[in-house]
């Protein structure tokens, strides 16, 4: 297969994933996918994963969330910048401080959607908006080990 194809193959199933339907209660706990693909392609591939394709993915999950169409590509802009900027430290940390840094990245997110939200009406002040950054920043070891091998397994630069 060739590494583009392959490389798109990933955002897709990222997608996939943040299309799943959970239960109600279990909502706070659905990790953030398609985040969490995008920032492992910002730290591998910085020079041609950024910005422009952080907004593009975020419009999809706005899309397919049914929310307001750019406020996933808003945070999802502003992370991937964020993840850019220290991409070269990022790589030196262990997996789990890249993880606690994922954490924070997606406190990030979190927070400017429930200010988004909130503002709007849809939402109520709670700790749990930061729950999906735990379970994301929990979940970044593995997703980073199988994405790193899907990348060496089709030579994807």
């Amino acid at each position: 297969m060739k590494p583009l194809v392959v490389f798109m193959i990933t955002l897709l199933t990222a997608l996939m994933l943040e299309a799943i339907p959970f239960p109600e209660e279990f909502l706070w706990f659905r990790p953030e996918w398609a985040l969490l693909v995008i920032l492992y392609w910002v730290i591998a591939l910085p020079f041609r994963v950024g910005v422009g394709l952080a907004w593009i993915l975020g419009l999809m999950v706005d899309l397919l969330q049914g929310g307001i169409i750019g406020q996933h590509s808003l945070t999802y802009v502003i992370i991937s910048y964020t993840c850019a900027l220290f991409y070269q430290r990022l790589r030196m940390y262990h997996r789990w401080q890249q993880g606690v840094f994922v954490a924070v990245l997606v406190s990030i997110n979190q927070l400017v959607d429930f200010w988004i939200d909130h503002y709007l009406g849809y939402a109520e002040p709670t700790l749990l908006i930061f729950m999906p950054a735990v379970i994301t920043g929990l979940l970044w070891p593995w997703s980073f080990i199988i994405l790193r091998s899907v990348r060496r397994i089709y030579s994807i630069r």
